[in-house]
């Protein structure tokens, strides 16, 4: 089932980095919010629609939410942006755009490694820019037309859009306030920057493995527990890009991560033998050619078992790009099966993380 949320107010989703008011003045705001929190909103609601808290911890709605040490049996695909009825996704860390210049994000070319080069790059292929003009990294959002456009390999040159187009930043200051007197707390004040989405522009994801949910409702997201309108979404808004047509002739595919990855290596993933860069993923035997990738983010969370943060992991953000050769004989469609809107992260992987997308690499 799809679910649609659309906040009353702003929202506010903070970074995993430990924050201390007083000590620390200004508290980093991430937008989306991570899978995790999500999970976490939809979860914590349906504790309370069948019960309590303490129900939870005894085991009570086991087979359905799990307990607080164990994952709950039920899996989300996002979250996305939607702007009226169309997804929104991060810009491909292949693509860049020209030095100041916006609107065009150009693909970078997909070359093989001069047999004479000598180096420590350890891929065979790499990501190249071949013009003139100086090019930098792409901040910016790409339309779903423009997107499956990118992931079947059409065009090398795309729109996109800033930050702006689908929210605004608010900035707030807070300042601590003494719980049991009731006074305010010398030397407390922080800052913090809040997201109001913009008209028509919402939040959207996929949930499987429940069969029963409100049509409709409030949940609390984020940080201040803010309140969030859900319903359910009666057009698939994932279906066009879900049967997206991929020709996998050339042996060779890309995989884009709408939703950052866990990986036990860091930014490879543990399928993935580090010397050889060959693997296997559910049968599939890949070699990862090249990739391009962003700064690695951190993801943490509250632990409901054991009454503290969990311990900070680091993550491959959103947007990169890993690029595969198919190594054994299978069905394309196989490998469209096991790669394709599938969560491929090491960890935390029913929560949502390492959404992977597959797209088409053209021959050379």
């Amino acid at each position: 089932m799809l679910i649609k949320l659309k906040p009353f107010d702003t929202l506010f989703f903070r970074d995993s980095r430990p924050f201390t008011k007083g000590e620390d003045t200004w508290a980093d705001f991430v937008f989306p919010p991570y899978p995790s929190t999500v999970y976490g909103a939809i979860r914590s609601y349906l504790i309370f629609k069948m019960g309590s808290l303490q129900d939870f911890k005894e085991g009570k709605f086991r087979d359905i939410l799990g307990v607080p040490s164990e994952p709950a049996n039920f899996t989300i695909k996002g979250p996305f942006l939607m702007k009226e009825d169309k997804l929104i996704f991060k810009v491909p860390y292949d693509l860049v755009k020209l030095k100041d210049e916006d609107g065009k994000v150009f693909l970078l070319n997909f070359i093989k490694k001069p047999s004479l080069l000598v180096s420590d790059f350890p891929f065979d292929y790499g990501l190249l820019w071949r013009g003139k003009e100086n090019v930098d990294d792409t901040v910016g959002w790409m339309e779903q037309l423009n997107f499956e456009d990118y992931l079947k390999g059409r065009r090398q040159e795309f729109g996109f859009e800033k930050d702006g187009t689908f929210y605004k930043l608010e900035n707030k200051t807070g300042i601590s306030i003494d719980k049991i007197r009731g006074t305010v707390e010398e030397g407390r004040l922080y800052r913090f920057t809040m997201v109001r989405l913009v008209e028509d522009t919402s939040i959207v994801l996929k949930i499987e493995g429940i069969e029963e949910f409100d049509d409709k409702g409030v949940l609390q997201l984020g940080g201040e527990r803010k309140a969030v309108a859900f319903e359910k979404m009666g057009k698939d808004s994932f279906e066009d890009l879900e049967n997206l047509d991929l020709n996998l002739e050339t042996g060779m595919f890309k995989i884009y991560l709408a939703t950052p990855a866990i990986f036990k290596k860091g930014w490879l993933p543990d399928w993935i033998d580090e010397k050889t860069l060959e693997g296997e993923f559910k049968g599939i035997r890949v070699k990862l050619l090249t990739c391009a990738i962003g700064k690695y983010i951190t993801i943490g969370g509250w632990d409901m078992a054991k009454g503290k943060s969990k311990p900070l992991k680091k993550a491959v953000p959103a947007g990169s790009v890993y690029y595969f050769k198919i190594l054994n004989e299978v069905d394309k469609e196989r490998v469209r099966e096991i790669f394709h809107f599938k969560n491929i992260s090491d960890e935390k992987a029913e929560e949502g993380f390492g959404l992977s997308i597959m797209g088409e690499v053209k021959r050379l």
